[in-house]
């Protein structure tokens, strides 16, 4: 009789247990998808984001663009925005000695029943060391933007800087 018992109750608990698969809510009052939840994507792009994060490092230009669009707007930690092309990447790569981008997490995201187009959330510290021997060195939090065709076409950064 325990043993029926116990399985009855394994079973009704196995039942109500759901594995979480959206969460937190879009608040944008001028958007369509305002009040709808985020989902995790995974179209590839946390595949993307370690590749990049090793061209990165290596200061492999070309690799870096190539999971780029051919424009991509950049807000820095600062507010600063601009809409960079491959001309003002290699300039932004030919200023370093080494750069060192250590990820700590990433978390693809997407809002839920919407086109495939999504986001990662990449936690981690980098450290720039510039060919003229200044070091730059943050605690960052970034936003990716992926479109369509998997191409990153958007960047945000928040910083705090490490002492």
């Amino acid at each position: 009789m325990k043993k029926v018992l116990f399985i009855i109750a394994m079973a009704v608990s196995m039942t109500q247990m759901n594995a979480q698969t959206e969460g937190g809510k879009y608040l944008d009052p001028d958007s369509k998808f305002k009040n709808r939840p985020f989902v995790f994507s995974n179209r590839g792009e946390t595949e993307a984001i370690m590749k990049l994060n090793e061209a990165y490092n290596k200061i492999d230009f070309k690799t870096c663009m190539s999971f780029c669009a051919d424009k991509v707007t950049f807000t820095d930690f600062e507010g600063n925005k601009e809409v960079l092309t491959g001309k003002d990447w290699e300039g932004f790569f030919a200023g370093f000695k080494s750069l060192d981008w250590k990820i700590i997490g990433i978390v693809p995201i997407r809002i839920k029943d919407t086109d495939p187009s999504s986001g990662v959330i990449v936690v981690a510290t980098e450290t720039r060391v510039g060919k003229d021997g200044t070091v730059w060195k943050k605690e960052l939090t970034e936003m990716f933007m992926f479109d369509l065709n998997m191409k990153i076409n958007s960047i945000t950064q928040y910083a705090q800087a490490i002492k």
